[in-house]
């Protein structure tokens, strides 16, 4: 075995492995699930959402666990989140019963987490990709005419991280650990 066939196995092999705790996707699509314990990331990779093993659905922030949103489902029994092809997402017991779902309704609906920690669901009837092969990503599918059906506030915004920003800029500055208060 030469070294390129070795090292394309090492890679595929590392893959396999990085691969069994999260899905492919940057969406779940129509006829999609994941199982407890598999993560769906953002686009930037410092959000995913997840089903926990008490069944509660949330999505968390990469860096610190911070939750972002939660379905609030914990001790409900769900041990599958899927995306219907009816444009639901939905979490389902052990039994196949419907602990939660999204309000919904159509084809052709996705379901993502924002480079921002918020949860949505995207229509992507009119979305047109560049790159037919390429994985859709949330913020790509809003700009090429994907429509938002619904979404979770998020952790984190354009705002409030240029906010915490000029905080920590004003606190390097000074010297001091907290931003002055009322001007003071």
């Amino acid at each position: 075995m030469s070294a390129h066939q070795r090292m394309a196995c090492t890679l595929l092999a590392a893959g396999m492995l990085f691969a069994t705790a999260r899905t492919d996707a940057a969406v779940l699509g129509p006829g999609q699930s994941m199982a407890p314990g598999q993560r769906l990331y953002s686009s930037s990779q410092l959000y995913f959402a997840t089903l926990d093993p008490t069944g509660d659905f949330a999505v968390y922030r990469t860096s610190d666990g911070a939750r972002a949103w939660s379905a609030g489902t914990g001790g409900s029994g769900a041990v599958t989140a899927s995306m219907l092809r009816d444009g639901r997402l939905v979490l389902t017991n052990a039994e196949g019963r419907t602990v939660w779902a999204t309000p919904t309704r159509g084809k052709h609906r996705v379901f993502g987490v924002t480079a921002y920690g918020s949860a949505v669901v995207l229509n992507a009837r009119r979305w047109k990709p560049y790159n037919k092969k390429a994985e859709p990503i949330v913020e790509q599918m809003l700009v090429r005419r994907a429509k938002l059906d619904w979404q979770t506030p998020a952790l984190d915004s354009p705002a409030k991280t240029r906010q915490r920003a000029a905080a920590q800029a004003v606190r390097d500055a000074t010297g001091t650990k907290h931003p002055p208060r009322n001007g003071k």
